[in-house]
């Protein structure tokens, strides 16, 4: 079940891991693994929502994340 990222700021939008990395994650081709997901999630590079034993992801934190995580600043070259 994918969601559209339309949630309003005062409520995020919480979805499963599977749902958010497809929605991170349009494209088929370039999604990471659940396996590497949840890797990201105990080192700690993506918010996690923790209600009792479940965790939920919002996906619009998760990509903002992501981005100032991994997103390569090319230098000029001279």
């Amino acid at each position: 079940m994918v969601v559209p990222m339309n949630a309003s700021p005062n409520h995020p939008q919480l979805v499963g891991a599977e749902d958010c990395i497809r929605i991170v994650f349009p494209c088929e081709n370039s999604r990471p693994g659940l396996r590497t997901f949840r890797d990201w999630q105990a080192k700690g590079y993506i918010p996690v929502h923790k209600i009792g034993r479940r965790t939920y992801f919002d996906p619009e934190q998760v990509r903002a994340a992501l981005e100032r995580r991994f997103r390569i600043h090319p230098t000029e070259v001279r």
